[in-house]
């Protein structure tokens, strides 16, 4: 990896990062002004997960953005089938504990849930991929 590469690569982790700060600061807004005024985010899973659970898919698609023009049209493709297989796993998460909350005040065990499957999700989506072209 040359050293521009790193340097790109590092100024996305740390729009990732900001792009976090903001959705953080952006949610926190709208759930103590609507919401959950009288709910703990850390006692529900739903609200954990809509919190925590871009946190990789904002760090992907911050570098994504300053890297893309050093890869190629196949590797791009793929980074980006991944990070849309990602964002299919977010929402499909936030709709399994719409449907089927998690008993209890656990937040761990429904936000590794969320994590695998978004890590399945963009495999699958990059392999489709990888099937496709090979």
């Amino acid at each position: 990896m040359t050293n521009q590469t790193a340097e790109r690569k590092n100024l996305g982790i740390i729009t990732g990062i900001i792009l976090i700060v903001v959705w953080t600061g952006f949610i926190l807004y709208i759930e103590t002004s609507t919401i959950a005024i009288h709910q703990n985010v850390y006692e529900n899973p739903l609200l954990f997960w809509i919190n925590i659970g871009p946190v990789p898919l904002f760090i992907a698609a911050g570098m994504y953005c300053f890297t893309k023009k050093g890869l190629t049209d196949e590797k791009r493709q793929q980074d980006f089938a991944g990070i849309k297989g990602m964002f299919a796993g977010y929402v499909v998460w936030i709709v399994a504990l719409l449907l089927q909350p998690p008993p209890g005040n656990d937040t761990l065990y429904p936000a590794a849930g969320g994590f695998l499957l978004m890590l399945v999700l963009a495999l699958a989506f990059q392999g489709k991929f990888r099937l496709r072209d090979g």
